[in-house]
């Protein structure tokens, strides 16, 4: 199962106390004062990751707290600092603070490590409060406490094209044309229900696709599916709009998806798109000759059967590149 967005509670580590103590030497009954700092505690990191492609991991644990620094010893020794907590998160996560709706993160490459929670610094021992005029301090400094975030985690898959269109349209079988046998799918599996990622090779250039579920009118009001998994295509160069030319109105298929994606995000329809008219090997010649009359700048293919998948994959990548 696809878990593309997670709430979670962040506790940063809280720094050591500061301690209050005094040099006990040989032949020396009182020394002055040597009470050692606290530690810091530590952060908490996020760090995005190309080996996993889901945030189930986070699905049942919802609370994540780093180490406290350890309060200060005598001699002047600082307490040991907290260990950094580092969670693994898919490349294409973003981190949201929930109760200021502010951004904190987008990680759009692999490997990228940001510091989320800042773990509090420690406290300061008496030996930091010695003075001429106060030569036996018994003051010290509390630890701070670590940062605490509400978060909230979203999935946004990294690819450069989305595929959209309604619910048995082809998708699925135009993204398995595309990417061929000697293609990678994954890491999802084939459903209805769920995005599925796909990565085609063509003319020695790799490509992304995700194959969205289907959408259906008022999908935007919450019918069907919703439209929460448009939150894939954000990333995207490029839609290919599949449209099944044996419907009775493919125009009308059109709008549909058109108005459901102007109703999530107008920014959208900025993007290059290629419509794409599926299920050729059904159609006569004179319904045909009626769909290029309405479709002028459309290809027509047959996902089952791979016919105008070459013409496709050219357009794809002249249109990616133009990008």
């Amino acid at each position: 199962m696809l878990v593309d967005t997670v709430e979670l509670e962040l506790k940063a580590g809280n720094g050591g106390d500061g301690v209050v103590s005094w040099r006990r030497e040989k032949g020396e009954e009182k020394g002055g004062p040597d009470g050692g700092d606290g530690g810091k505690g530590g952060d908490i990191a996020f760090i995005s990751s190309n080996n996993t492609d889901t945030l189930a991991d986070f699905r049942y644990r919802k609370q994540f707290k780093a180490e406290d620094g350890q309060k200060g010893a005598r001699k002047k020794r600082k307490g040991h600092d907290g260990a950094v907590l580092e969670l693994i998160v898919p490349t294409g996560t973003v981190v949201t603070d929930t109760i200021f709706n502010h951004q904190l993160a987008d990680f759009t490459k692999t490997d990228m490590r940001i510091v989320l929670a800042l773990g509090g610094i420690g406290g300061k021992g008496n030996v930091h409060f010695v003075s001429a005029t106060h030569q036996n301090p018994f003051e010290f400094t509390s630890g701070i406490p670590g940062q605490k975030l509400q978060v909230r985690l979203e999935l946004r898959l990294v690819a450069d094209v989305a595929i959209v269109g309604e619910p048995n349209a082809g998708k699925s079988s135009l993204l398995k044309a595309l990417c061929g046998v000697s293609g990678r799918i994954g890491a999802y599996k084939f459903s209805t229900v769920e995005p599925v990622l796909g990565v085609a090779t063509i003319n020695g250039q790799k490509v992304t696709l995700v194959d969205l579920p289907g959408l259906i009118k008022d999908a935007h009001l919450g019918k069907g599916l919703g439209t929460e998994f448009l939150r894939h295509s954000s990333r995207v160069r490029l839609i290919v709009h599949v449209i099944d030319a044996s419907l009775e109105s493919p125009k009308l298929s059109e709008k549909v998806i058109l108005d459901e994606i102007k109703s999530y995000d107008v920014k959208l329809l900025d993007l290059p798109r290629i419509v794409i008219l599926n299920k050729m090997d059904l159609l006569n010649e004179e319904q045909v000759t009626a769909l290029n009359k309405d479709f002028p700048d459309s290809i027509l293919i047959s996902a089952e059967q791979n016919t105008g998948i070459s013409e496709l994959k050219e357009a794809i990548v002249e249109a990616l590149d133009k990008g």
